[in-house]
């Protein structure tokens, strides 16, 4: 096999990849905005409804929002 012919591929793929990180880094932000419509769903429906545990859930919410943030932030740290 001539190795020479690997830098073909090499070459083909630093776009796909860039490409790749690109909708990467679009769909971590789309995630983030998931994120914060559903906690501010979470505080509507904790206003509308009491059913007794409204702090747990408000908590998951947040947690889920601070989790999406701290995800985009490590994906543009490491691409």
């Amino acid at each position: 096999m001539n190795l020479d012919n690997l830098g073909f591929f090499t070459s083909v793929s630093e776009p796909i990849w860039l490409m790749v990180e690109a909708f990467t880094m679009i769909g971590l932000f789309l995630y983030v905005i998931f994120a914060a419509v559903v906690l501010r769903q979470v505080n509507h429906m904790t206003t509308t409804l009491e059913v007794g545990f409204e702090g747990a859930i408000k908590t998951v919410a947040w947690l889920h929002l601070i989790f999406a943030i701290g995800t985009l932030v490590i994906a543009i740290l490491i691409l």
